[in-house]
């Protein structure tokens, strides 16, 4: 029973790994999209598409950041306590 729990649970993170990618190119293009419109609306073309940009690429980071937290937490890694 619970050896099938841990390959659910390894497929789940595969799963959710092969999914960053995606998630944070996905975070940068939609800051550049943002930004273009909005440089295309108020005639200051270079300014907001690079600071979108920017901060697409920081989301991106985030969620990368979250997705490794997270995994920690579950492996027991994050916490201050020994295994036995």
């Amino acid at each position: 029973m619970s050896e099938e729990r841990a390959k659910k649970s390894i497929f789940k993170v595969i799963l959710e790994a092969s999914a960053l990618g995606i998630n944070f190119v996905l975070c940068v293009i939609i800051g550049v999209v943002l930004g273009y419109l909005i440089d295309k609306f108020l005639s200051t073309f270079p300014v907001f598409s690079l600071i979108f940009l920017l901060a697409g690429f920081v989301a991106g980071i985030r969620e990368i950041q979250r997705f490794v937290r997270k995994v920690n937490r579950e492996d027991g890694q994050g916490s201050n306590q020994e295994t036995e």
